[in-house]
Formats: C-alpha cells, structure tokens, sequence
C-alpha cells in the first residue's frame, strides 16, 4: 500500500501555521496583562471591603434592634440604654491592623441615666478588611479633602472610644482600655444617630517612615452612607457622593 507523504511545502505549512497561532496567543495574552495594568487601582479588592462592611453594619444594626442584654448575669446586673457600635481600629503602632479591623460591640449603662459610663460587650468574631484596603480616617488630609465640598456638612465620626485590642467576653468600659477605635453607632430601633455618616474606603500602604497609610488614588474610592434611619447607600465615585451626600 503506497503511503501517502506530505510535501515539504505542506510540512513547513503546518509548522508556520502552528508559529502563528502560538504569536496570536501570546499577543491576546500581552493585551490582557495591558489592559489589567491600565485598570486603576483594584476594583475587586474595593468592591470586597464595601460588601464586607456593609454586612457588618448590617449585623450591628440587628444586634441593635435585637436589643439583647449581652451581660452574662443579665438578671443580677442588667445593661440599660443599650446601642450597638462598629468599630474600626485606630492604631498605627499595629500597622497590619489599622484602619482595617472591625469588631461589632453591644454596650449600656448599668443604670437608667444616659450619662452613665457604658460597659461593651464583643458580640462576634473581628472582621478585617481586604489586604491592601483601608478606611480613610476622617481626619485624613488626602483623600477626603479631595472630597470635602461633598461631606463637610455630613457627620462623620471623628470621636473615638477606647476599649481593649483583644476581644472579651466579659464588660470592657468605654475609656479603660488599650487601643483606640473610631465607632458607628445604632440605637435600640436600628436607627443612627449619625446624621448620613460616611464610611468611606481606598486602596493604600502601611509608610513605616511616616507611621500613617498613603492612599494611592484620589478618585479611587468605595463606601456607602448611612442613613438616619441606619440604611447603607453605597457609592464608588465622586458624582455619586453628590447625588448621595445630598438627600432629599
């Protein structure tokens, strides 16, 4: 039986046609590390940490409206005026921690007078945000100057509580501890008692020399507002601060 051979021109043709389809792919494949490379910033890792802390809002505003005294002797010593609070930890001497640890805390009063110092309770386990993304402190000098003719006339949390880095079972009173935190606070009804807080969240790096996040763009942000009535409305750009920062 004759075998059937293929011509050295049908030979080299299949070897350049396997050439070019290897060149094809390596320029679809140039262009796709291009276009990733042109993508400002990381909008995968924002949109991580705006989810992330929206759902943490949301579980503090429920252990608020549950209104659960978190006292482990609750008939002996009963908690009055409860709230719960979001914090965000203010710490740069825990720089892995900074500005992107969050803990839900249910707090009250050992009495009925809201002037009472308040005693806070960990309800559930810390939450940290994604590696790369912090939130921009409200005294920041970049990000939210770039931004201020939109959230001047907003309340945003600028007071801090002191309770302990490590979470506790047992009563940490507001001012007693060892690490300083920025709060959100929900009341009992699930409502604010900020009026349209923002929380707001950028891309960064921990500057040992400086000890202080650097955020590296000024337009590339991710947060939401909370409402009085303690809804989150998100946003991912300037226009949409505006149209947000300005309810009517």
């Amino acid at each position: 039986m004759a075998r059937h051979r293929h011509s050295p021109h049908q030979r080299s043709r299949a070897a350049f046609t396997l050439v070019e389809l290897l060149t094809v792919l390596g320029i679809i494949m140039l262009l796709g590390a291009a276009i990733v490379a042109l993508q400002p910033g990381n909008p995968q890792g924002l949109a991580a940490a705006q989810s992330t802390a929206i759902s943490v809002f949301g579980t503090a505003q429920l252990r608020a409206v549950q209104a659960s005294n978190p006292d482990r002797d609750p008939d002996k010593n009963p908690l009055h005026n409860l709230r719960a609070r979001v914090l965000i930890l203010n710490d740069p001497t825990q720089p892995e921690l900074h500005l992107r640890q969050m803990r839900i805390v249910v707090g009250g009063t050992r009495t009925t007078s809201t002037t009472d110092p308040c005693q806070w309770y960990t309800t559930e386990p810390d939450t940290m945000l994604p590696q790369g993304i912090y939130m921009v402190p409200p005294n920041d000098s970049s990000l939210r100057s770039s931004h201020r003719s939109h959230i001047t006339n907003k309340d945003t949390p600028t007071t801090t509580m002191r309770i302990n880095k490590e979470p506790s079972l047992v009563a940490q009173p507001d001012g007693a501890g060892d690490r300083e935190w920025y709060f959100y606070e929900f009341n009992d009804d699930g409502t604010s008692n900020m009026n349209f807080a923002t929380f707001m969240l950028s891309e960064g790096e921990w500057d040992p020399g400086a000890k202080q996040v650097r955020f590296r763009n000024e337009q590339n942000i991710a947060g939401f507002w909370i409402t009085p009535a303690g809804k989150t409305v998100s946003y991912t750009d300037t226009d949409e601060i505006t149209l947000q920062g300005n309810p009517k």
